[in-house]
């Protein structure tokens, strides 16, 4: 018997391939909530225990450049579930996946991974992720009435609450970075143009830590590798 009563890998893609990272979210049947992924900084993983407890483990990446690499995890409350019957939720994650910083696939798809349809150019999709104490039908009526959200996934968790995964498009204003590598390694250029028609291989996460009571908020580009 699987110790998770969820085990979801999803990503994003475009019409044209390019996609993004590929995360798996996870409950465990003890209640818990798993978040992770790989990047070029190493294994990211984020943690929401049921009793509302939370923690990051980065583990960075030797071959990242400094900016890139994080290997302290942090620990933060997450805000309370809303109660039942006030069409409410408390988002604890929110990952932002600009479309023209899609990146070319690496693997080939197994037909395991669940991919979410990218925004437009000049856009991103928004995946979030949410505690409601709300059964999956109330979830969907609440989602029918807002209209741009799509609901992914439901789990229902052992402590009456539900884990709700949904998804919309918005707009994006694109922004170029460069992150230097300070001579040890080459900088990393995350490009909406890709002018090197690279692909963009290198895959990275950007986001505060939390405090009490707020949600990860994290930002995911495709960059590449440049030395000029």
């Amino acid at each position: 018997m699987s110790n998770y009563l969820l085990d979801l890998s999803f990503g994003v893609k475009r019409s044209d391939g390019y996609v993004s990272d590929i995360w798996r979210a996870s409950t465990t049947r003890l209640g818990d909530f798993h978040l992770d992924t790989n990047s070029i900084a190493g294994v990211e993983e984020y943690r929401f225990n049921k009793s509302g407890l939370c923690r990051s483990a980065h583990s960075g990446a030797d071959a990242a450049p400094a900016a890139l690499r994080d290997r302290a995890g942090f620990k933060w409350r997450r805000a309370a579930t809303p109660p039942r019957g006030s069409g409410r939720a408390s988002r604890v994650a929110w990952i932002a996946f600009p479309t023209d910083y899609l990146s070319r696939p690496t693997v080939e798809d197994d037909g395991e991974i669940l991919w979410i349809d990218a925004a437009p150019a000049c856009g991103a999709t928004y995946v979030e992720f949410a505690y409601a104490a709300e059964p999956e039908q109330g979830i969907r009526g609440v989602l029918d009435i807002m209209q741009d959200r799509t609901l992914v996934r439901c789990a229902a968790l052992p402590q009456g609450e539900t884990l709700v995964i949904f998804c919309y498009h918005a707009d994006w204003e694109n922004k170029d970075l460069r992150v230097p590598g300070h001579g040890a390694v080459a900088d990393v250029l995350f490009s909406a143009e890709d002018p090197l028609a690279t692909g963009r291989p290198l895959r990275h996460r950007l986001g505060p830590a939390p405090k009490d009571r707020e949600a990860v908020l994290l930002l995911e580009m495709g960059g590449v590798a440049v030395t000029n």
